[in-house]
C-alpha cells in the first residue's frame, strides 16, 4: 500500500487544457525530494494515434480546505444523507458531527417551505458524537433538502423509486464495459487477437465484460453479473417492463461468453488478465494468450447461471434454453466430480448451483445435492455463544472443521450459503431439515444486526471476526488488533484485514444480498432497513458525503479506469483504511485498487435489489 499512497491518475481530454487539482493533505509532506508526471503505455486500439504529447503549465502549490478524508465524523460543516434519495415506507435519517444547530427542517424543494421541523437527536457512541436528523415519518413523495442552521443539502427524492435511477445506471455500466463490442465513446471491437489455450486447442475470448479499471476478464464476476441481472428482471417484469428487458439483453452478453469459452471437458476459460489495448490482429507481438482451468468453484457458479439462464429464456428462445441447460448439466456433474471434501464457500456454490439445475429440471437428484450441500453450510456455523467477553453467533468458519472463521479481504460471497438455505426452505418446506435451515437463517441475520452495532450510526456491515492467532505478525497482527475487542486474542474488523487490495464494496454489499434475501424470507422489516443502511452508505450516507457510484448523488470521486474513461454506474473496490486502523480512509488520490471500477460490487448491487424490489416494488 505504502507505494500508492500519492500517486494519483487522472484522465484527460485531448486538444485542449485540462485543469487539474489533486488534494495533497493526506500525505507527508516533510521530506519531498521529487514530483513526477508520467503517462502508463497501455496500447492504442487500430486506427487511435500511436504517439502522445503532453505540455504542462502553471504548476502551483496551494494551501486549501481539503476534504474530509479519514474519519468516522461527518465532514466538517456537511449533512450525510442519501443522495438519491429514500423509498416511501423507509426510515429515513441523515447525520451530522460538528452542527450546534438544535433542529432541522426539511423543506419542499419546489415551494421553499418546510414541510417539517424536529429536534436533532444527538446520540453518542464508540465512533463518537453524532447528530440524527430523523424524518422517518414524513412520507410525501416529491422532492426536498434538508436544513439544520447554515448548513443544508442539495434536494432529493422521498419516492418508491427513489433508487431506479440507480439500477438504470448500473446496467449502463455494464454496457460499458462490455468486451468484444464497439462502444461509442469508448472502444471499437476489441481484443479480437485474445485467446485461452487448453492442450493443443484455443479459443478466441472476447466477449463478456472487461472485469475491472483494467480490461481482464474472468468466469466468476461474469457469472454472478449475469445471475444477477436474470434475477433482478425476473422481480421487475411486471412492475417495470422496460428495464427488465434491458436486464435480460445485456445478461446475454455475459451468457454468450460463458458458453463461448467452455472446452467441454470441465476446462473453460476461469480469468484472463489483459491490462493493454491491443491490435486485434492474431499471431503479432501483443497478442496474449491465458491457460484454461477446471475449479469446482468456478463451474459451480457457471452451471448455477447457465441454469438460470435456461429458465430465463423458456418459451421465447428454446434453442438457447436447451444450449445452457445442457451446459448447466456438464458443468454441474463436473463440479461435482472434482470436489471432495467441500468447505463453506463451495458447498454454498454447489446449493445453489444445485437448486437452480431442480427448478430449471425438476430431477430429484439435484434436490438431494442441494440437502447434501446445506448439511456443510449448517456444519459451518457457530450456533452456540462462545465463552467471549462480548459473545456473538451466527457467523460462519471455512469449513465443518471451524478451524478459521469465514472473512473476505475485497471480493466478497458471503451471501452464498445464507441465499441458498433461504431458497432451500423456499424449494422443500415440508423437508425434515428445515427447522434447522431456517433456524440458520435466523442466526445469520441476527449476528449481522448485533455486529452492525458497533458501526451505529452510520451502520455499515462489518467485515467479520479475526483471531489473533491466525494473523501471524506484521501489519495483520496489528490491523486485528486495532478491531473491536471480544474476547482475548478475539476481534470484531469494521474493515477486513487487508494487504494490497484494499476497498469493502465487495464485502458489504455481498454481506447485505445475504441480509436481504434473509429479511424477505423472515419478513423482517428491521433486516431490510439494515439492507438499505448499505445502499445509503454507497450513495453518500457515509463520513465523506460521497456518492461512491459514478454519476449518479453528488460529489463522485473520478475512479482510476485506465482505459474505458469514466463511466456512468461504475462503483470502486472501495473505502479503504490508513495502514493498520480501522476507520474509513478515502483520500483524494485516484488510484488502484480502492478508486478503481470494478463490476463485483455492481453485481452485488443488482442482486440486493432483486429482493429489495419484490418486497417493495418501485414505481
Amino acid at each position: 500500500m505504502a507505494d500508492r499512497n500519492g500517486r494519483n491518475f487522472v484522465l484527460v481530454r485531448n486538444g485542449q487544457w485540462n485543469h487539474v487539482v489533486w488534494e495533497i493533505a493526506h500525505l507527508g509532506r516533510d521530506k519531498v525530494t521529487g514530483v513526477e508526471l508520467s503517462y502508463r503505455l497501455q496500447g492504442n486500439e487500430p486506427g487511435a494515434t500511436e504517439h502522445v504529447r503532453f505540455y504542462f503549465d502553471r504548476l502551483e502549490l496551494q494551501k486549501v480546505d481539503a476534504d474530509h478524508f479519514e474519519g468516522w465524523n461527518v465532514a466538517p460543516g456537511a449533512i450525510a444523507y442519501c443522495h438519491s434519495g429514500y423509498p416511501t415506507g423507509a426510515a429515513k435519517t441523515a447525520l451530522v458531527s460538528d452542527s450546534a444547530a438544535a433542529e432541522f427542517e426539511l423543506v419542499d424543494a419546489a415551494s421553499g417551505k418546510a414541510v417539517l421541523t424536529k429536534a436533532i437527536e444527538r446520540r453518542t457512541t464508540s465512533l463518537g458524537e453524532f447528530g440524527v436528523l430523523d424524518f422517518s415519518t414524513f412520507d410525501t413523495p416529491g422532492r426536498y433538502f434538508l436544513k439544520a442552521g447554515e448548513r443544508r443539502t442539495r434536494p432529493f427524492a422521498i419516492a418508491s423509486g427513489a433508487w431506479r435511477d440507480s439500477l438504470v445506471k448500473t446496467v449502463n455500466l455494464f454496457y460499458c464495459e462490455r468486451c468484444g463490442d464497439a462502444i461509442p465513446g469508448i472502444h471499437d471491437v476489441c481484443h479480437r487477437d485474445w485467446t485461452c489455450t487448453h492442450g493443443d486447442r484455443k479459443i478466441v475470448i472476447n466477449g463478456g465484460w472487461h472485469d475491472a479499471g483494467d480490461l481482464s476478464q474472468g468466469l466468476v464476476n461474469t457469472a454472478e453479473a449475469a445471475y444477477a441481472m436474470l434475477e433482478l428482471a425476473e422481480t421487475l417484469r411486471a412492475a417495470d417492463a422496460e428495464l427488465s428487458r434491458r436486464l435480460i439483453a445485456e445478461a446475454a452478453w455475459g451468457l454468450d461468453w460463458m458458453l463461448k469459452t467452455r472446452f467441454g471437458d470441465g476446462f473453460r476459460c476461469t480469468w484472463a488478465t489483459m491490462d493493454f489495448w491491443t491490435d486485434g490482429v492474431p499471431d503479432t507481438v501483443d497478442d496474449v494468450s491465458a491457460r484454461a482451468g477446471r475449479s469446482s468453484f468456478e463451474n459451480f457458479l457457471a452451471a448455477s447461471t447457465e441454469a438460470r439462464a435456461a429458465r430465463a429464456f423458456e418459451g421465447t428462445d428454446p434453442a438457447r434454453r436447451a444450449s445452457f441447460l445442457a451446459a448447466a448439466k456438464e458443468d454441474f456433474a463436473w463440479a461435482a466430480d472434482d470436489a471432495a471434501r467441500p468447505g463453506l464457500e463451495l458447498a454454498a456454490a454447489g446449493l445453489n448451483a444445485a437448486l437452480d439445475l431442480h427448478e430449471a429440471t425438476k430431477e430429484q437428484a439435484y434436490a438431494g445435492a442441494a440437502v447434501r450441500f446445506a448439511a456443510i453450510v449448517l456444519a459451518s456455523q457457530q450456533t452456540e455463544d462462545p465463552p467471549w467477553d462480548v459473545p456473538l453467533k451466527g457467523f460462519f468458519y471455512t469449513g465443518p472443521d471451524k478451524r478459521r472463521i469465514l472473512h473476505y479481504a475485497h471480493r466478497g460471497h458471503e451471501q452464498a450459503p445464507v441465499v441458498g438455505l433461504v431458497r432451500l426452505c423456499a424449494a422443500m418446506p415440508g423437508h425434515a431439515d428445515f427447522p434447522r435451515w431456517d433456524a440458520a437463517i435466523r442466526l445469520y441475520a441476527g449476528y449481522l444486526k448485533k455486529a452492525a452495532e458497533h458501526t451505529a450510526p452510520w451502520y455499515m456491515l462489518p467485515a467479520g471476526i479475526y483471531l489473533a492467532e491466525e494473523s501471524g505478525r506484521g501489519s495483520s497482527a496489528a490491523q486485528v488488533r486495532n478491531g473491536v475487542r471480544l474476547a482475548d486474542g478475539v476481534y470484531l474488523r469494521r474493515f477486513p484485514v487487508w494487504s494490497d487490495f484494499r476497498g469493502n464494496c465487495g464485502t458489504v454489499l455481498s454481506q447485505a444480498k445475504g441480509l436481504a434475501a434473509a429479511g424477505r424470507y423472515l419478513k423482517d422489516e428491521s433486516l431490510l432497513e439494515l439492507c438499505r443502511r448499505q445502499i445509503e452508505w454507497t450513495l453518500g450516507r457515509n463520513p465523506f458525503c460521497q456518492s461512491l457510484m459514478y454519476g449518479e448523488g453528488f460529489d463522485f470521486a473520478p475512479q482510476y479506469t485506465a482505459m474505458s474513461g469514466d463511466m456512468v454506474g461504475s462503483l470502486p473496490v472501495g473505502i479503504q483504511t490508513r495502514l493498520d486502523a480501522d476507520a474509513p480512509y478515502w483520500p483524494a488520490d485516484n488510484c488502484y485498487n480502492y478508486k478503481e471500477v470494478w463490476v463485483h460490487p455492481s453485481s452485488r448491487w443488482l442482486f440486493i435489489f432483486a429482493d429489495l424490489c419484490a418486497v417493495r416494488p418501485m414505481r
